[in-house]
């Protein structure tokens, strides 16, 4: 039963093939039935189908030597694979083959094979499954188009909504852990350390957490754990923005079902779709830092306190960090603005000064702080800084 059969249901069910194949087998004397090899829900452009492979293993272990179909597209959709099967391969390992609806029987009647009709036939089936495809994806882009989840689970941190299997919803728990990454990041956390920490908390994986929660299957064993890939791969999900990416991925032709990337002209973006996880800001802060890992690393392995707040308050440029110091790098890199630098110390006492003079809360500066508080802050020649507050009576969240 073939994925592309939607319009012949009734016909090439499973069932109705087994009812002709047993009738045609009891009218004959010389065939004795030893299996049924059935790939339900297969595509008919591929052969490498398990209960395939299955028979084809059987026919070498000379386990049967006989194959019987209902009909030609039963045996395949690619008229290359299924003309070099009838006229090459079961020739060869010298196998009967009978394909009851053409009326095909290799052994009785071997001319039957050689009928203009067949590789018309296989080519039309081909022809059908082709047709098939671009109708199917027609409906799945429309689909994207009009804003509707088409896969079959939601991205982690989310479940598709009761009310409308297209939308999500939060899933609370997993939710909780997607925050907790992007968060960490902001905190000078690696993916390598989150990727620790959360197996230290013995936090189930995406892959896991879906197969238990959602599939309500257990493990089976399974030891996967958090790492660093799987740690970018979430903090690179605009989804977690609040807006649906769909055709990031295609297939690569209706015969060859390997995935492939597709061009980011390609790609359909419903914006607002769903409540947000990650605020806009926060994920563009991400992403900056991991495109530029390199450059905002300390020693100690952690993103730099300031790093991305910077600007020279004379050309409007960022600064960059040096050692202990930062540099206006339209100066480091150009020399089109005056040497001016701060200490780092000095900076952080300063920044420090004026954040509590505006929310006695705070006890220790960090990333996160400053992602609450902070758009930049200008550092001026001579010496003076100036902090731009994103809005006026921010607090820090406990």
């Amino acid at each position: 039963m073939s994925k592309e059969d939607k319009d012949n249901m009734e016909s090439n069910s499973i069932s109705n093939q087994k009812v002709l194949i047993d009738k045609y087998i009891s009218n004959k004397q010389d065939l004795k039935l030893v299996d049924y090899y059935i790939d339900d829900g297969y595509s008919g452009t591929n052969f490498n189908r398990p209960a395939f492979k299955k028979l084809l293993r059987n026919i070498i272990n000379k386990n049967i030597n006989a194959i019987i179909i209902k009909d030609l597209s039963r045996l395949g959709r690619n008229h290359i694979e299924v003309d070099n099967y009838l006229e090459n391969i079961f020739p060869m390992i010298n196998v009967r083959f009978i394909s009851i609806i053409e009326n095909i029987d290799s052994y009785e009647n071997p001319e039957s094979l050689d009928n203009y009709i067949v590789p018309i036939k296989n080519l039309m089936n081909d022809a059908y499954a082709k047709d098939i495809s671009k109708k199917v994806k027609s409906v799945l882009k429309t689909k994207k188009v009009n804003g509707e989840f088409v896969g079959a689970f939601a991205p982690y941190g989310y479940k598709k909504s009761p009310e409308d299997n297209h939308k999500f919803v939060r899933d609370m728990e997993a939710a909780y852990y997607v925050l907790f990454i992007f968060n960490s990041i902001l905190k000078g956390k690696s993916p390598s350390e989150i990727a620790n920490e959360l197996n230290k908390r013995n936090i189930m994986t995406p892959a896991i957490y879906k197969k238990e929660k959602i599939l309500d299957q257990c493990r089976d064993n399974i030891n996967e754990k958090w790492n660093a890939k799987m740690i970018n791969r979430i903090l690179k999900n605009r989804t977690y923005t609040g807006d649906l990416i769909q055709g990031k991925k295609k297939v690569e032709s209706y015969k060859i079902h390997k995935l492939i990337d597709a061009n980011k002209d390609e790609w359909i973006i419903t914006k607002n779709h769903h409540e947000p996880i990650i605020s806009e800001e926060k994920f563009n802060q991400v992403q900056e830092i991991i495109e530029n890992s390199n450059a905002r690393i300390n020693k100690d392995g952690k993103v730099d306190l300031f790093y991305g707040y910077l600007k020279c308050g004379d050309c409007g440029s960022k600064f960059k960090k040096s050692g202990e110091y930062y540099y206006c790098e339209s100066y480091a890199r150009y020399k089109k603005c005056t040497k001016h630098s701060i200490n780092r110390n000095k900076l952080i006492n300063k920044v420090e000064e004026n954040i509590k003079r505006k929310n006695k809360k705070i006890k220790e500066l960090d990333r996160n702080i400053l992602l609450q508080l902070i758009d930049n802050i200008i550092i001026f020649d001579n010496g003076n800084i100036k902090i731009n507050y994103k809005e006026k009576g921010s607090e820090i969240n406990e």
